[in-house]
C-alpha cells in the first residue's frame, strides 16, 4: 500500500499550514486499474464520523508512461469534505451595546451580530475575526468586557493561546495582547472585572489559572486550582462569579493525577522516583479513571490542590458533557450547556450533591443541538444558546423551561445545513465491506 500526498485545502484563512484540509489519494497499486481512492481530512472539532469512499476512476484514467515519473506532485484533490459555514462552541452578550460574540472553531473565526436580529436564513455579522495575523485557531471559549471593549477568545486543541481583541476588529488584524496560559488544551474563559482578573480551563491537566486580566506572553498565573484534591476532570466551562467571591467549574469524566503546578510538556508525574528518568520510555502506572459529569465550586481565591466548596453530582443533575455555564448572580442561578442531551439545565447557585435542576429547556421545538455555549443576560430578561450542532444561536426567556421555542435565532448558515463535523482528525480506517471511511476526531 502506498499513498500519495497531494496538495493540501485551506479552509478558514488562507495560506496557513495550520488551518489545511490535508487531502491524501491511497492507491491499492500503481497500476492504472485497481486503484480506490480514500480522502484524509484534517480540520478541528471533537467527534467521530465516517464518509462513503469512492472510486479513484478520475486518477487512473489518466495515462501514464514510465518517463512520467512517481505519481504525485501538486495535485487537485479528488474531493473535499468540509463544513462551508461557521460552527458556534461559545457566545458573550453586551446588552448595554446590543453585541452577541460568538465563537467558531470550523472556520476558526470570531463573530459578532446584533442582539435584536432575527435570522430566517443566514445571518449579516457585524465584524469576522479571522485569518493567519488573528492568531484565531480552534476557537472555542470566549468572554467579553463590556467596560474596556474587549474580546477575550482561547483556542484549544491545537493551540492554547488566550487573545484579546477591541471590539472594533474586523478582517485579518493582530490581537491587541496574547496570552499563553498552556502548550494546548485552553477550553474555558472568564473575565472578572471587579478584581481585574481572567480564568481560564486547560483541559488536558485538569487545571484553572487565574491571571491578571491585562496579562499577556509568558506570564506567570496569580493562582492555579489543580491537584487530585481539587475534582477537577477535563475542566471546560468557567464562571468567575466576584460577587460572591466563587468559582464555577464544568467538568467532564476523564480524570487522572496531576500535582499542583504541572504543565503538559514539562516533567512527567511519577518521572524522577525510582531512577526513572525525564525522558525515559518507563512511564509511571496509569491513575486515569472516570467521574460522574460535575460542578464544582471553589472560593475565588483558592490556590493549589484546593477542595471544591460545593459539587453539583449524580444521576438527578442530568449532567451530560457539560460545557459552558454561566452564574445569574442577580438571581442566584446556574445555567449550564448540557451538549450530551440537547439541553440547558438551571440549578440554585447554592446547589449541592446530587440535586436535580430547577429547570430545564429541551425538546423538538426548543432547536438546541449539542449546546456547548450558554449566557444569561440579566437586563434583556433572556437566554443565549449557542448550538455547536446546527450552525445557530438561540435566545430564550431566561424563565424557559420544557420544549420551549426560542423567542429568535441567529444562523450561520442556511436552516438544515448539515454539520461535517470533522475536526482534528488523528488517524483514519477504511471499511471495505461498508465502504465507508472511519474519521475520528
Amino acid at each position: 500500500m502506498t499513498y500519495l500526498e497531494v496538495n493540501p485545502i485551506v479552509t478558514g484563512r488562507a495560506n496557513s499550514s495550520r488551518v489545511a484540509v490535508h487531502v491524501f489519494i491511497l492507491l491499492g497499486a500503481l497500476s492504472v486499474g485497481a486503484a480506490s481512492a480514500w480522502v484524509l481530512l484534517s480540520g478541528w472539532d471533537g467527534t467521530a464520523f465516517s464518509y462513503t469512499s469512492a472510486s479513484a476512476d478520475a486518477v487512473a484514467q489518466a495515462p501514464r508512461r514510465s518517463s512520467d515519473g512517481p505519481l504525485g506532485g501538486n495535485m487537485a484533490p479528488a474531493r473535499v469534505v468540509q463544513d462551508p459555514y461557521p460552527t458556534f462552541t461559545d457566545i458573550a452578550v453586551d446588552a448595554g451595546n446590543d453585541l452577541i460574540v460568538v465563537s467558531d472553531e470550523n472556520r476558526f473565526s470570531l463573530l459578532t451580530y446584533d442582539r435584536r436580529l432575527r435570522s430566517d436564513s443566514r445571518a449579516e455579522p457585524r465584524t469576522i475575526i479571522s485569518g493567519p495575523h488573528t492568531g484565531v485557531d480552534f476557537a472555542c471559549g470566549v468572554d467579553i468586557d463590556p467596560e474596556s471593549r474587549e474580546i477575550y477568545a482561547a483556542n484549544n486543541d491545537t493551540g492554547a493561546d488566550l487573545m484579546v481583541f477591541s471590539y472594533d476588529a474586523n478582517g485579518d488584524v493582530p490581537p491587541l495582547r496574547v496570552l499563553r496560559p498552556a502548550n494546548r488544551g485552553t477550553w474555558g474563559v472568564s473575565v472578572d472585572r471587579k478584581h481585574e482578573e481572567v480564568a481560564v480551563t486547560i483541559e488536558h491537566v485538569n487545571r484553572v489559572a487565574i491571571y491578571r486580566r491585562t496579562a499577556e506572553g509568558d506570564e506567570q498565573p496569580l493562582r492555579v486550582i489543580q491537584g487530585p484534591s481539587t475534582g477537577l476532570a477535563d475542566p471546560h466551562g468557567v464562571f468567575v462569579d466576584g460577587e460572591n467571591n466563587e468559582i464555577f467549574v464544568a467538568n467532564h469524566d476523564s480524570w487522572h493525577r496531576v500535582r499542583t503546578g504541572y504543565q503538559e510538556g514539562g516533567e512527567q508525574e511519577g518521572y524522577g522516583e525510582k531512577g526513572v528518568g525525564a525522558g525515559s520510555p518507563l512511564l509511571p502506572p496509569s491513575t486515569g479513571k472516570f467521574l460522574s459529569f460535575s460542578i464544582t465550586v471553589y472560593s475565588r481565591t483558592a490556590n493549589g490542590d484546593a477542595a471544591p466548596l460545593r459539587t453539583i453530582q449524580g444521576p438527578q443533575t442530568q449532567l451530560s458533557l457539560p460545557m459552558k455555564i454561566h452564574v445569574d448572580t442577580s438571581r442566584n442561578e446556574i445555567a449550564v450547556a448540557n451538549s450530551g442531551d440537547n439541553s440547558v439545565l438551571i440549578f440554585s447557585r447554592t446547589a449541592h450533591g446530587n440535586v436535580a435542576p430547577l429547570r430545564k429547556i429541551s425538546g423538538r421545538s426548543t432547536g438546541l443541538d449539542h449546546p456547548t455555549g450558554v449566557f444569561v443576560d440579566a437586563k434583556n430578561d433572556e437566554l443565549w444558546v449557542a448550538n455547536w450542532g446546527n450552525h445557530t444561536a438561540t435566545v430564550y426567556r431566561r424563565t424557559a423551561h420544557g420544549n420551549a421555542g426560542p423567542l429568535r435565532t441567529i444562523r450561520s448558515a442556511p436552516d438544515g445545513a448539515p454539520v461535517v463535523g470533522i475536526g482534528n482528525p488523528g488517524g483514519i480506517a477504511y471499511d471495505p465491506i461498508r465502504k465507508q471511511l472511519l474519521v475520528p476526531n
